[in-house]
């Protein structure tokens, strides 16, 4: 048993799962994708699951059933609350929908990090997550959040929304957008984490304005 930090969004080491005759294993980005729309459309129900999760606490150290490994946070179970009290607050919304543009792009940050080990937002020439879906021909209009280490898809989104000591709660702002309704996910290996998965979200499916919004002023999301 290992004691391991990390850096919650801006971390996975893949649980492999149980192959059976009739049973197929979910790709870890559809898991990553199922689970955050799981939030973004029953809130109520995330409570429960956060609130199981603050039980597996002790201290600042927290022990998630199936891993083998001890992850030290930040904040411990105060942020796990902040989180049950602000998704109180969050009314339904629609799911994000599956999207290859933003998809292609994720996976072009994956397969760069994987190989340099590097982490965060901007690629070793400075590109930035809407510069990388423009080369895949959409657009800048792009939200970007990457973890580091997590378990597996659910433990991705927790670990985003939670964003244990992130003092904006950046990540979780983002997931919670319902006017970013696409997203596209990649995960892969990463040097120092073990793994790593990529979301980049959007307006429109190629990271471009919806035409409503063509001509008036509008930042990219962050």
């Amino acid at each position: 048993m290992r004691l391991i930090l990390r850096s919650t969004g801006i971390v996975a080491t893949l649980l492999a799962l149980p192959v059976l005759a009739s049973f197929t294993p979910i790709p870890v980005e559809q898991q990553v994708l199922d689970a955050l729309n799981q939030a973004r459309t029953d809130p109520a129900a995330y409570i429960l699951q956060l609130r199981k999760y603050r039980g597996w606490f002790k201290g600042d150290i927290v022990k998630i059933p199936g891993s083998p490994d001890l992850v030290r946070t930040a904040e411990g179970v105060s942020a796990v609350d902040e989180t049950i009290d602000f998704v109180g607050d969050i009314k339904p919304m629609p799911a994000a929908a599956g999207s290859p543009v933003l998809k292609a792009a994720a996976a072009d940050h994956v397969a760069e990090q994987s190989r340099t080990g590097k982490t965060g937002h901007y690629g070793a020439d400075g590109s930035s997550p809407g510069d990388r879906v423009t080369k895949r021909g959409g657009g800048p209009y792009t939200a970007e959040v990457i973890a580091y280490g997590s378990i597996d898809g659910v433990d991705t989104i927790r670990q985003l929304i939670v964003d244990d000591g992130v003092p904006d709660r950046g990540h979780r702002t983002i997931i919670f957008s319902p006017e970013l309704q696409f997203a596209g996910v990649s995960c892969g290996k990463h040097p120092e984490f073990g793994t790593m998965c990529v979301i980049d979200l959007g307006m429109n499916a190629d990271g471009t304005l919806p035409r409503s919004l063509v001509g008036k002023s509008a930042a990219p999301p962050r």
